[in-house]
């Protein structure tokens, strides 16, 4: 009997907890899996990303679209690498258009016609800091520089006109960390808009 009991004691004893490297072996186990995890899923993180901005983007832009032809208005788009901000037309021959402006309003709108829209819609959006926005009007890249006058203001790089015509344009949005691929959203004038995905390899 003494001996079963001993026998016993010793059993419990070594059963009782995992040695140093059983639980180095279940980490490294672990760790690989997760590995493989990040392979097969984690490298699409930065292309889902960019794609779901780029999906909120078409949002914006089909409701400027539907708001210019909807309220009769001229809408432009201006923009920066980050960041984009409506804006809205005013003709300073249309009397309707400026009863209630003042001489210094109207001598600036003789520079820029541009002002920034304050309707019902968000008026603007902007990337996370890890995206980029890159511009092609005609085949021309546009140097976002470009569309700032001298007092600072914006200009549009895409217009929005109430006869449900738009600046034919092609926007890049690109991910910092990762240059495998590229989203492309493109609009031909007149179409709806439309949203591809380019890969490239590595």
């Amino acid at each position: 009997m003494i001996n079963i009991c001993h026998a016993s004691q010793q059993s419990l004893r070594s059963n009782k907890g995992f040695t140093l490297l059983e639980i180095m072996v279940v980490l490294t186990i672990i760790s690989l899996m997760l590995g493989m995890a990040t392979l097969s899923t984690g490298g699409n993180e930065q292309r889902y990303e960019a794609q779901q901005q780029a999906l909120r983007l078409i949002a914006l832009l089909d409701a400027y679209r539907d708001e210019s032809v909807f309220q009769n208005l001229d809408l432009g788009l201006a923009m920066d690498r980050q960041s984009t901000q409506l804006l809205s037309y005013v003709d300073i021959n249309n009397p309707s258009q400026v009863t209630d402006k003042t001489r210094e309003e109207l001598a600036d709108l003789k520079k820029n016609p541009w002002i920034a829209y304050s309707g019902n819609l968000r008026d603007s959006s902007e990337l996370p800091e890890q995206l980029s926005f890159f511009l092609m009007l005609e085949d021309k890249n546009i140097d976002f520089n470009e569309l700032i006058t001298d007092e600072g203001d914006y200009k549009p790089a895409v217009w929005f006109l109430s006869s449900d015509e738009y600046t034919p344009f092609k926007l890049t949005i690109q991910h910092k960390d990762d240059e495998s691929f590229n989203i492309f959203i493109e609009g031909d004038g007149f179409s709806r808009f439309e949203m591809t995905t380019e890969q490239y390899d590595e």
